[in-house]
């Protein structure tokens, strides 16, 4: 059990101060959207490796307990890729299923060290059920990590993505899959989460306003600095909600007060996956709002994209603490990666690194790769690329898979209605 007067909430945009609480997700002050970020007693990290796999860094979470099992992320110098790119210190953090380098993660993805954060964040006999919208990656994980302690979850996927929902053990019952059909998308998929978090019994998670999603996948910088010794000059990811980008810069942040890192603040680098690409877009006309498009225009985008994962039409931007604020305060650059420049750098990274990766891991490779042949990076600098995820590949040689069906599917018109949420209200009461 930990205590969690370990840490407090912030709001970003007018610095109000709030006491730790698992179920906050916003500043109670009359301003502009903001995030909330945690600010921990203990400005000097203390690793403890006798915890279990991502609780190892504990003093930097927003737990009420620690969970046990689990991996973490693993960081390792490239020797191939960097030769190839002639980079001298070029590091992955990679986050995925890949043994004989100790990488456990499998659900193949970063999003099982955010599951686990956010599921400790919970006082441990909490009866309401929690409620995630995913676009793949996330709800595997959670869906996953709730299995395994036996927890009650209700996922909304889209219907194109039910692929996505697997695990390498049995699914807990009560774990409930909720479909977005008729061509709804992740965006659908979040609406509906939104109003069934607000029904009795439940709660929403909160996507990126959940200050343990973000300090959960912060830990692949967290890994890679206490490994290195140093803090990267550069940082590449694919991002989709924006969230992973955030949560790379807050944990930078809290390295640089640490002071044993360093002083660098890390170059952001983040990729989307062309066409669908509005960050890129917002970024690259210098706008801090996003490109307002017709929902038919962005529908049809997504439809094209390889990366399902990175399709959010809402992502943290603009929000104070967002996306724009982190790119802004490191001097940062967006990359829109086609689908062919994708499957190159994917190619690329088995062939030179031995394992595969997964789209939205092309992604970033793809950005890397980018920058690289523009000279925009010089060959003695450290580099960071997060192989967000990656070994899918080998754990379906290794394990066999458990697919989670679907208890109900609604469209984009029926969740727009209510009458989604009314049939759903409808089967909790005559259960």
């Amino acid at each position: 059990m930990t205590d969690c007067s370990h840490y407090r909430l912030r709001c970003v945009h007018c610095g109000a101060d709030y006491p730790a609480n698992p179920f906050r997700l916003q500043c109670d002050q009359p301003h502009a959207p903001s995030l909330l970020r945690t600010v921990y007693r203990t400005q000097q990290l203390t690793i403890r490796p006798h915890l279990p796999g991502i609780f190892r860094f504990l003093d930097w979470l927003p737990a009420d307990h620690f969970l046990a099992g689990g991996g973490k992320p693993i960081t390792y110098q490239s020797t191939h890729l960097a030769r190839r790119l002639g980079l001298e210190q070029l590091y992955i953090s990679f986050n995925g299923y890949w043994p004989e380098r100790a990488a456990n993660l499998l659900t193949g993805s970063f999003k099982e060290l955010e599951a686990p954060s956010v599921l400790a964040r919970v006082p441990e006999h909490h009866r309401r059920t929690l409620v995630v919208a995913s676009a793949g990656n996330t709800g595997r994980a959670f869906a996953h990590i709730c299995s395994s302690l036996a927890r009650s979850l209700y996922l909304v996927i889209p219907e194109k993505n039910l692929d996505a929902i697997w695990s390498t053990s049995k699914f807990y019952p009560g774990v409930r899959l909720i479909v977005v059909s008729d061509g709804g998308d992740y965006a659908d998929a979040i609406a509906l989460a939104q109003q069934i978090g607000q029904l009795d019994g439940f709660f929403p998670e909160g996507g990126a306003a959940n200050v343990a999603r973000r300090d959960g996948m912060g830990l692949t910088v967290l890994d890679a600095v206490t490994t290195l010794g140093q803090i990267p000059a550069h940082y590449f990811q694919a991002v989709g909600s924006g969230t992973g980008g955030i949560s790379a810069w807050e944990a930078n942040q809290r390295l640089l007060q640490d002071g044993r890192f360093g002083n660098q603040t890390m170059q952001l680098h983040l990729a989307q996956n062309s066409p669908f690409s509005p960050m890129v877009d917002a970024w690259k006309r210098g706008s801090r709002t996003l490109v307002a498009r017709r929902e038919g225009v962005t529908k049809a985008q997504i439809n094209q994209v390889s990366a399902k994962v990175l399709t959010n039409r809402s992502p943290a931007y603009a929000i104070a603490g967002g996306v724009y604020d982190a790119l802004t305060q490191t001097g940062g650059q967006m990359y829109a990666v086609t689908n062919s420049a994708a499957v190159r750098a994917r190619r690329l990274f088995k062939e030179l690194e031995g394992i595969d990766i997964s789209p939205s891991a092309g992604i970033a490779t793809a950005a890397l790769l980018q920058a690289a042949e523009a000279n925009a990076l010089k060959k003695t600098d450290c580099i960071l690329l997060n192989i967000t995820s990656g070994g899918t590949e080998r754990i379906r040689q290794d394990y066999a898979l458990h697919y989670l069906a679907p208890r109900m599917a609604f469209s984009p018109q029926e969740i727009r209605s209510g009458s989604a949420l009314r049939h759903i209200e409808q089967q909790l009461l005559s259960v």
